[in-house]
């Protein structure tokens, strides 16, 4: 019976609880209908809670009690509504009523355009809404908004306003359950964010936006609001800048404009009389070279002023027209740059000259100029950092001219600089016309004795063997005097110079002046177009005279090399080769003797020049030879024999068929090459020559960098602190132009570097756009670069500029602004305390918790079921009554 009185109720527990498990599944919340509003139990899982009450009325049922059976049911519907009210009180019962209340957020602009009087004013009206309403907040914003207590500046950070940053920030201080009012305190003048976008997010928040303005006292400005350049600058030309200065009052201001960074005060300063409003001055100016100008104007002086940061405005204008060429002229007299220079002038182009030290050593450096002309520049000269520099400029599509010149006549062959070159420095005038006069100069003091003199021969019948029959070759021996081995005679008579090279002996001293003296002699007089000594010693020798002789051997277009073997006084060494413009070795192998005198000897014979009369001659014509009468083009007088590269492209020839002028694509640039001089040794007759000017105009113009693009119009403005930027692509035949690739570059004018990169979108047929964020003041230029399949169909260039914070380049409120933000949101303009804080009939929906009317409900069910278990309501149950009677009768 014990276990019938347990076991039922545990198992309509375990049941009743499955089921309720079941009907709630997977529920979060539960609603209830049938009340006044729909009821939510926000943790409904607690009424599990109500499979108790089975258990209850059948403990009840099976008790043993005395009470009658309606009190049995009394007391178990009791003790099951505590239980079913505990339940849902845990199940938290909810519904949505409606609040009237309202909460504002005072936003208050306290950027450097507002002055101190209107934040005054500004904090007199929070108080008052704040004495009216426990629910307002502030909010304090210039650049950045942040929540405050008072109204006060943001140190360091009032040269900007976004209003719309502001609101953002309210929505996020709004408290839930009141009805939310913004109101805007500012003058408007917006300098970044779009307030209008975000008033009407406020309104679909349901709340409203409406502003605030004090007015401020008047106070005298001026600001020089812009500063423009014609879109179509051209080097050369005159045109004007004109600059916009807005004045609050008429007054006289003196304006002073610098180009470039160099202000001319006397020219550049004008005084001006200023009427109240806009007003237009106009500066004339002229670019100096094609590129970009910068300018930069400044209120010099002004007789009543309240801002002084926006008395500078500045701008960049791209120019084009005349080229710039970069020309290096390494001719040694004086003037020799002159002649091209003035040519290439005369042909409307820009030149820089500068000597070999002046070629950049960084393409970006090269990157300012449209083409590099290298004249008479010996190959020793130029730096390995100039060559890679200039390498990888005309593979980025530069334009390079290579004048030979009589100083190109040797260490070009196998260089880095030839390898650019469509000529190789091999010509066939060495071989068809040989003519060199070579003098080997070899010390046999007592000190070369052995394998040093023996080596010493081996290098001099080598030579003899390298040159080519009709060469000359001439072989002197000194000690303390000097005397000739081998008169200068034909290298043909190579077993006679071998028997009389084998005579040479060691003998005593070291006389190096009376070597060359001998060597100098022999060659004064022969008719050779190479001249040539080497000279080789392992000793130490007085040096006087010794470079002075060397000196009057090169004037005669004599050359000395030298080799130093173990011993030898490098210093002399070195001075003889300075002067004598050869080479030096200093060699410890003696094995390694010969090989240098082989070297040598074909680096002479390869780097011939042909000095004589040469009337030219057109072996293709090109587009460079239009309207140039060559034909009439008098003789050159000399020029540097070489080989034109299989692919090179050759223009003129000299009678021998050699290239005089020659060209060919070298990556992305071209590179000509002009065998004879541009100065007054070898083209003394074509200086005068009216055709000479015209040539070389058109070398240069068909050879620098050439942009072979489209040019579509750019147009560029700053709005609220933004760059905006739009390209209209447009054909020739005035048709948009589709899907193309656009980049735009951001550079910065003074040092031509690119600041950054940014991808323009197409927005329209041929329309491309561009937001470019202004993280700086100053002017830039930009270059559109436009795309198909990756190849470049057009460019785009301009300018922009943001001289200022755009907080100090208005005046004036903008309550433009302030009245739309109100009508997008639903807000007022200029509402008192009542009206901002009034809710006009609206309302916002609010959940109210419904728990403690339902714990209070508990509470008295619980003291109704204390009543039912403690008092006898309804007498004895009737199996207790006949126990009763049957216990009175026994």
């Amino acid at each position: 019976m014990r276990f019938v009185r347990v076991g039922i109720p545990l198992a309509a527990v375990a049941a009743t609880a499955v089921a309720i498990a079941w009907w709630l599944g997977d529920a979060t919340s539960l609603e209830l209908a049938g009340f006044e509003r729909p009821v939510e139990l926000l943790a409904p899982g607690y009424l599990v809670l109500l499979a108790l009450v089975p258990a209850i009325f059948a403990a009840r049922v099976l008790s043993l009690t005395d009470l009658s059976r309606l009190q049995l049911v009394v007391q178990a519907t009791l003790r099951s509504l505590v239980i079913a009210a505990f339940a849902i009180a845990l199940a938290r019962p909810t519904w949505v009523t409606e609040h009237h209340a309202v909460a504002t957020v005072v936003l208050v602009d306290v950027s450097d355009s507002v002055t101190d009087a209107q934040l005054a004013d500004a904090q007199r009206y929070v108080d008052g809404l704040r004495r009216a309403s426990d629910h307002v907040q502030l909010v304090t914003f210039a650049e950045q908004p942040r929540l405050a207590h008072a109204v006060a500046r943001h140190p360091g950070a009032g040269a900007g306003t976004d209003i719309a940053a502001a609101i953002q920030l309210a929505f996020g201080v709004l408290p839930d359950g009141f009805v939310p009012r913004l109101v805007v305190v500012s003058d408007g003048n917006q300098t970044q964010g779009d307030a209008e976008l975000v008033a009407i997010r406020a309104r679909e928040l349901g709340a409203s936006v409406s502003w605030r303005m004090f007015a401020a006292a008047a106070a005298p400005e001026v600001r020089v609001a812009s500063l423009a350049a014609p879109d179509d600058v051209k080097a050369g030309s005159p045109f004007d800048v004109t600059a916009e200065v807005w004045s609050s009052e008429p007054q006289t201001v003196t304006l002073a404009l610098d180009q470039d960074g160099f202000g001319n005060p006397r020219l550049r300063e004008q005084t001006v009389a200023l009427r109240a409003g806009k007003n237009l001055v106009k500066f004339p100016s002229v670019a100096p070279r094609a590129g970009s100008t910068r300018y930069q104007v400044r209120l010099a002086r002004v007789e009543h002023d309240t801002v002084a940061a926006n008395n500078t405005a500045v701008t960049v204008a791209p120019v084009a027209g005349r080229p710039n060429v970069l020309y290096v002229e390494g001719a040694a007299q004086p003037g020799a740059a002159r002649h091209l220079t003035h040519a290439l002038e005369h042909e409307g182009i820009d030149v820089t000259a500068r000597t070999p030290s002046g070629l950049p050593r960084t393409a970006p450096e090269l990157a300012a100029f449209d083409l590099v002309v290298v004249s008479d520049v010996a190959a020793h000269v130029l730096g390995s950092a100039q060559l890679a520099a200039l390498d990888t400029y005309v593979r980025g599509g530069g334009g390079l001219v290579f004048a030979a010149g009589e100083s190109a006549s040797a260490g070009y062959a196998g260089s880095r600089l030839e390898a650019m070159l469509p000529v190789r420095f091999d010509g066939k005038q060495v071989v068809e016309q040989p003519n060199v006069a070579l003098a080997l100069v070899i010390d046999r003091s007592d000190s070369m004795a052995g394998d040093k003199l023996e080596a010493a021969k081996e290098s001099a019948r080598a030579t003899a063997e390298a040159l080519s029959p009709r060469d000359r070759i001439a072989v002197i021996a000194f000690d303390s005097g000097a005397s000739t081995l081998v008169e200068l005679q034909p290298a043909a008579n190579r077993m006679r110079i071998s028997s009389e090279i084998a005579r040479l002996s060691p003998g005593g001293g070291t006389n190096i002046h009376a070597g060359l003296k001998q060597a100098y002699d022999a060659l004064a007089a022969v008719d050779a177009k190479v001249k040539h000594v080497i000279l080789l010693t392992d000793g130490v020798a007085p040096p006087d005279g010794i470079v002075d002789l060397v000196q009057e051997m090169r004037a005669d277009r004599i050359t000395v090399s030298a080799v130093g073997v173990r011993g030898a006084e490098r210093r002399l060494l070195e001075q003889i080769i300075e002067a004598g413009d050869g080479r030096l070795e200093m060699i410890d192998d003696l094995g390694q003797l010969p090989r240098f005198f082989v070297d040598e000897t074909h680096l002479v014979h390869k780097s011939a020049l042909v000095e004589e009369s040469v009337h030219v001659r057109v072996a293709k014509r090109v587009e460079l030879l239009e309207r140039v009468a060559i034909d009439t083009a008098p003789a050159l007088r000399g020029y540097v024999s070489t080989t034109a590269k299989p692919t090179a492209e050759t223009i003129l020839v000299a009678e021998s068929d050699e290239p005089i002028l020659a060209r060919w694509r070298h990556g992305a640039g071209t590179v000509v090459a002009w065998t004879s001089d541009v100065t007054s040794r070898w083209s003394a007759d074509w200086l005068g020559w009216s055709g000479y000017p015209k040539l070389w105009g058109q070398i240069a113009r068909t050879t620098m960098r050439r942009e072979v693009y489209a040019r579509y119009e750019l147009a560029a403005r700053v709005v609220d602190g933004t760059g905006v930027v739009t390209v209209e692509a447009l054909d020739s035949d005035d048709r948009f132009v589709n899907e193309l690739d656009t980049e735009l570059a951001v550079i910065d004018p003074a040092t031509g570097r690119v600041k950054r990169t940014l991808a323009m979108q197409q927005t329209a047929a041929g329309h491309y756009t561009a937001r470019l964020p202004l993280d700086g003041y100053g002017s830039f230029l930009l270059e559109a670069t436009h795309r198909r399949d990756g190849k470049i169909v057009a460019k785009s260039v301009g300018s922009i500029a943001l001289s200022y914070p755009l907080e100090y380049a208005r005046s004036t409120p903008d309550t433009d602004l302030l009245r739309r933000l109100a009508t997008l949101s639903g807000g007022h303009g200029q509402p008192d305390a009542a009206r901002v804080l009034d809710a006009g009939g609206q309302s916002v929906p609010a959940r109210e918790e419904l728990w403690p009317y339902v714990l209070l409900v508990l509470a008295g069910l619980f003291v109704l079921d204390l009543y039912a278990k403690r008092i006898r309501l309804f007498g004895h149950a009737r199996h207790a009554t006949r126990d009763a009677v049957r216990t009175s009768r026994m």
